[in-house]
């Protein structure tokens, strides 16, 4: 007889509102090499316990993922910025998690 399957919880972390967007996400956004890209986003979790993000970039052309702190700026936002270091599409992801250690 087959396990039951289960639905799996939504997620406890939720990432939501990240800018800067163009057109909802239609378009890149565009920046120059040596411009700062300043990232927002509307980071929360059910309970208590401390959070902690980061901005991970990668850059046209590489595997690696680099990461840039985020900052908590009150009321579930936080914001953090990165520099582009080469023309091309880069990508960047906001990434959250608990800190265990904080909390």
């Amino acid at each position: 007889m087959p396990l039951p399957t289960t639905k799996q919880p939504p997620a406890r972390i939720q990432i939501q509102a990240i800018e800067p967007i163009v057109d909802c996400g239609r378009f890149a956004v565009k920046r120059t090499v040596g411009d700062r890209v300043d990232v927002y986003a509307t980071v929360f979790k059910d309970g208590h316990d401390i959070l902690a993000g980061a901005v991970r970039v990668r850059a046209p052309g590489t595997r690696a993922w680099r990461e840039e702190p985020l900052r908590p700026f009150g009321n579930a936002r936080w914001g953090g910025s990165f520099l582009p270091e080469r023309p091309g599409r880069g990508e960047l992801e906001v990434a959250a998690w608990t800190d265990r250690v904080a909390t």
